[in-house]
């Protein structure tokens, strides 16, 4: 009879280890994403201005936040992302380009849409075949629209930076020249604050410690 109860305890013991991860999984998910909404350090100006949520850090699309997920197997759980910018935000680090000798930041929330969709290089490309000129300096990437084309980037402020007029004809001549645009700012690279999220603290760890302790609890 002692021994039927120990075995009958052992099994139950058993079986609330095997579903403790996911139990605790989906809270330690919660933890995780809650860390994202800081405290942390203000973004950077140009930051604010190409992010949808402005000026909080970590928050722009909701990709990241949405990728943190947990696995669990045995008595192992572990919680995490697929997103491949997610250690260089969590622990900070300096942003290089890959393929390229300069990082091509949007100037502004109209090009980064449409980088978003595209990519640079076929943002530049586009641009071209409507008649766009491009200019490659070394701290930006410029553009002279056709005339009579709609803004696109940051208008360049000078009295002499405007479009042509139509001739009387409703044409342009030969010559005529459009308004130029800051289109891109290059860099060789961006510094990222370490903004550690990816983490339980204290307190989140006692609040799992005590769901721990329960279910297990119940289980003997």
């Amino acid at each position: 009879m002692v021994a039927s109860t120990f075995v009958n305890a052992l099994k139950k013991r058993e079986q609330a280890l095997t579903t403790l991860g996911h139990k605790i999984g989906p809270l330690a998910v919660s933890m995780v994403q809650q860390n994202m909404d800081g405290p942390f350090k203000a973004n950077a100006p140009l930051t604010k201005q190409l992010k949808n949520n402005g000026a909080k850090p970590l928050k722009d699309t909701g990709d990241t936040r949405a990728s943190i997920n947990y696995q669990s197997q045995g008595d192992n759980t572990v919680v995490g992302t697929i997103k491949p910018h997610a250690k260089l935000i969590n622990d900070g680090g300096t942003l290089k380009p890959k393929h390229s000798q300069k990082l091509a930041i949007p100037v502004n929330k109209q090009v980064k849409q449409r980088v978003n969709a595209w990519g640079v290089k076929k943002t530049l490309r586009q641009l071209e075949s409507k008649g766009w000129k491009i200019f490659f300096r070394p701290k930006a990437i410029m553009g002279r629209a056709p005339p009579g084309a709609k803004p696109f980037g940051l208008k360049i402020k000078s009295k002499h930076n405007k479009s042509a007029r139509k001739r009387k004809d409703g044409t342009y001549s030969e010559n005529a020249k459009g308004v130029f645009y800051v289109l891109f700012y290059r860099s060789s690279g961006i510094k990222v604050p370490k903004r550690e999220f990816m983490k339980l603290y204290e307190t989140q760890e006692k609040t799992l410690t005590r769901i721990i302790e329960r279910v297990l609890e119940d289980k003997t």
